[in-house]
């Protein structure tokens, strides 16, 4: 065409380029800079013990045992705040499944994979979830720490009294929350109808020890609740939130900011710029 202008469309192409590219970054919505803050949590630390034994996968409430125990810690977590929590499973042995932390999903991540397949000892080592969470707390703090013992009570060691009393000596407040009836239930072995059994081949029975479990709360200066009580996790709440409470977590950490506006505002203006700049020659440009 004798009125195009190839240089104007070699400058309008990129035009176009430069924009296409800046529109590729803005998606990739790019994080620059870094932005320090500091966050202050006034709270207490508070450990989940939670019984991972076989006798927890009893259905003697509803679904079973030990989607119960996990119902509750998750709804207790997400009635807390500023308080910082940690995990620990415990069967014939006891483990750390979480450090305390501040990180709530983390924490409900970890709880989603606690089942009873997890422990390869069977049992119900109450002494040693309660020694676990002594060297877990922070040794600083000489209070404002709390343990809370989810189980069924059954077979448990006889050192747990013991446990306790060394627990409370350190300021660390244990409750206890019963999961079971006293009626019992059979123990599922597997997810096809069958049931431990004993070397007559009589069906063992699990039943809640709720006497020894409540005596460890009074030993430990907390409180007792059976997981089948209604609303127990605002009830542990308040137990917890009648603690007194310390500035537990002051922490620098990095803040982000997204420049996907700058890059979309200069795709943007190139594109419109590029629209007004005419394809035919003009006697007022030089080109």
């Amino acid at each position: 065409m004798p009125e195009s202008n190839t240089g104007i469309k070699n400058y309008k192409f990129i035009l176009i380029a430069i924009a296409f590219v800046s529109l590729i970054i803005a998606w990739a919505n790019p994080l620059l800079g870094t932005k320090y803050e500091s966050v202050k949590r006034e709270g207490i630390d508070v450990i989940f013990a939670i019984d991972v034994s076989k006798s927890m996968d009893a259905k003697d409430v509803i679904p079973s045992r030990m989607l119960k125990a996990k119902q509750l810690v998750s709804n207790t977590i997400d009635e807390m705040s500023n308080d910082r929590i940690g995990l620990i499973v415990f069967a014939g042995n006891a483990y750390l499944q979480m450090p305390v932390t501040v990180d709530y999903s983390g924490a409900k991540m970890y709880l989603k994979t606690i089942n009873t397949n997890m422990a390869p000892k069977q049992g119900t080592a109450i002494s040693e979830a309660i020694n676990l969470a002594i060297n877990s707390f922070d040794e600083e703090a000489e209070a404002y720490k709390t343990l809370v013992l989810i189980s069924d009570g059954e077979d448990h060691d006889g050192d747990a009294e013991a446990m306790i009393a060394q627990a409370k000596e350190q300021g660390i407040i244990v409750h206890a929350i019963g999961v079971g009836s006293d009626q019992g239930a059979k123990i599922p072995i597997d997810n096809s109808g069958n049931f431990k059994t004993d070397d007559n081949g009589e069906f063992v029975t699990t039943k809640l020890n709720e006497e020894m479990l409540e005596e460890l709360a009074n030993l430990g200066g907390g409180q007792y609740f059976n997981a089948s009580t209604p609303d127990l996790s605002e009830k542990l709440i308040l137990a917890l939130k009648g603690q007194e409470s310390r500035l537990i977590d002051e922490k620098v950490f990095t803040s982000f900011k997204n420049h996907f506006p700058l890059f979309l505002s200069i795709a943007l203006a190139l594109l419109f710029i590029e629209f007004l700049i005419p394809e035919r020659k003009s006697k007022r440009l030089p080109w």
